[in-house]
């Protein structure tokens, strides 16, 4: 089992892109990486982390683990192209996790910052474990005010939305009006102020009943959970999902994307409720 994690900024970040990428890599580094840094620290896995200024320059190396953590953070500041922390257990062949920032696709100055969690060693299915990564994301984006977020089970590592796959949406379209349109619908979503309050605000949303937990942002937007563990994000709870986010999300026929097999989504044109 895997978890991604993918949240979109803009310049609408009180702290500015810089800064939220920063808080993104410190906050993934000592929570829901922390145990693997302990690992790497004695000596069962390995990491590699690098940025680069642009996508064509060479990228730069950094010793995360050891006393390259400032120096690394120093560059996120000045927001590079893309910046990646990659870990490894020894005697397996895939990674177990990374956390990223890129712009590449987005079109600077939006950025997507990423988390995935791919180690077998993982309580995915645990409560308390879905509780940490909640709020994980509302303690790294209280002061952010993102654009768009989405946490989904078991899909490949992908900057994409769900709807951005089954619309065939363009990604720096669907990025650039993020705070007109929700990008989509997932068992974590995060909802830009702007389309909860389209909604009819917070209150409406706790209320609506689609919603396992309903957490505004101090500095706008809301973290949406859908139900308490990714197993009990079953297809009548992602209908709810759907059917009270309708209203803000794209219109369009969705179709199946043979690339990408596992996306889920409610096979329904979200104009024929209200969607925009």
């Amino acid at each position: 089992m895997s978890l991604l994690v993918n949240v979109s900024l803009d310049t609408e970040s009180p702290e500015g892109v810089g800064g939220a990428l920063a808080a993104w890599f410190d906050a993934a580094l000592s929570g829901p990486l922390a145990e693997l840094m302990g690992a790497v620290r004695a000596g069962s896995a390995w990491l590699s982390a690098e940025s680069q200024t642009t996508e064509d320059e060479p990228a730069k190396k950094f010793a995360v683990e050891a006393d390259g953590w400032e120096v690394m953070r120093s560059e996120l500041l000045d927001v590079p192209e893309c910046a990646d922390v990659m870990f490894f257990r020894y005697g397996r062949e895939r990674p177990s996790a990374h956390v990223e920032g890129s712009s590449i696709m987005f079109r600077r100055p939006n950025m997507n910052l990423q988390l995935w969690l791919g180690d077998e060693e993982a309580p995915y299915t645990k409560v308390a474990f879905s509780s940490a990564v909640v709020y994980f994301l509302v303690g790294v984006l209280d002061s952010v005010n993102p654009a768009f977020g989405s946490v989904v089970v078991d899909e490949p590592i992908t900057e994409e939305a769900n709807l951005d796959a089954v619309l065939r949406r363009k990604l720096w379209r669907s990025v650039a009006a993020a705070r007109r349109q929700l990008r989509g619908y997932s068992w974590i979503t995060v909802c830009p102020g702007e389309l909860a309050d389209k909604l009819g605000g917070v209150s409406y949303l706790q209320h609506s009943g689609a919603f396992h937990k309903v957490i505004p942002l101090s500095a706008g937007g809301v973290v949406l959970q859908a139900s308490p563990t990714p197993a009990g994000y079953i297809d009548g709870v992602m209908r709810r999902v759907f059917d009270v986010l309708a209203p803000v999300l794209p219109g369009g026929t969705p179709w199946f994307e043979p690339a990408r097999p596992k996306v889920r989504y409610v096979p329904e044109d979200a104009a024929s409720r209200g969607g925009q």
